[in-house]
């Protein structure tokens, strides 16, 4: 039998879990130490053929993803989850998107002062920026929001971008339309916030995702924004998501993992 007719596609390769993996292999090494006490040349052949089983498998113990969902804390399991998304790096962000907003008068409390709403002369300053962002992409990005060199990497696919730093993503834009909002923004905001020149991407980032949850018309048709909640299934871990995109070209503004801060904010 084919080695590669052992392999299960569904839990390896682009698919592979990396919590699970890392599970798996402390198992494997465990009972490898156990072994190696009945015989030293025994050792090393259970951890390399437990290791062959988790490549080829993806796990060695079966129904590992359920065991990780179950015992894994949700925080750990969140960092490596390859399908969460604006999985940002909390590390550079130390503002407070809403003060922000409000120190600025971007945004203000409603009439009821239960919640908050773009402030009218921002609001008419956005979109007319808006209207004037053309070819909105990496390069708008990069001159717009980061000003300076920030030893930032960009990865594009299709619409979707994404930063990194350091290995870690600190902003990402899931169609051109969340891109012309952002950029818009960061033009009116360099001129009302005085701290904006001194944030870090991460935390301008920020920020401006915060304002796209304010938009009701989409950037790049004027159609209108659908907000809506789902619950994504990964590997081994289940989330609640919030998202918004444009019901005429169906460009999605934002998506984003609901999580108690928002629940308070909302």
């Amino acid at each position: 039998m084919s080695v590669q007719r052992l392999r299960q596609p569904e839990y390896t390769g682009k698919n592979r879990c990396t919590p699970c993996t890392i599970v798996n292999t402390a198992i494997a090494i465990f009972i490898s130490v156990l072994a190696s006490i009945i015989s030293p040349v025994l050792g090393p052949t259970v951890f390399l053929a437990s290791m062959l089983t988790i490549y080829l498998r993806g796990y060695l113990v079966p129904g590992t993803p359920k065991l990780t969902k179950r015992y894994v804390p949700d925080g750990v399991l969140r960092w490596f989850d390859k399908e969460a998304p604006n999985r940002s790096s909390d590390t550079e962000v130390r503002v407070n998107p809403e003060a922000v907003l409000l120190e600025c008068n971007a945004v203000e409390p409603t009439e009821d002062g239960t919640d908050l709403e773009l402030s009218s002369s921002f609001e008419q300053s956005w979109r007319s920026g808006m209207q004037s962002v053309t070819n909105p992409g990496i390069n708008e990005i990069r001159s717009t929001i980061s000003g300076v060199n920030n030893h930032l990497n960009f990865e594009q696919s299709g619409d979707s971008v994404i930063a990194h730093k350091n290995g870690e993503v600190v902003g990402q834009w899931d169609s051109t339309a969340a891109i012309t909002a952002d950029v818009a923004a960061a033009n009116e905001l360099v001129q009302r916030s005085p701290s904006w020149k001194k944030m870090t991407f991460a935390e301008k980032a920020r920020i401006l995702m915060s304002l796209r949850v304010f938009l009701e018309k989409c950037p790049a048709c004027e159609g209108d924004i659908r907000l809506e909640d789902d619950v994504v299934e990964s590997c081994c871990r289940s989330y609640d998501v919030i998202a918004a995109s444009c019901t005429a070209c169906d460009s999605q503004l934002f998506e984003t993992e609901w999580n108690e801060e928002l629940e308070a904010t909302a």
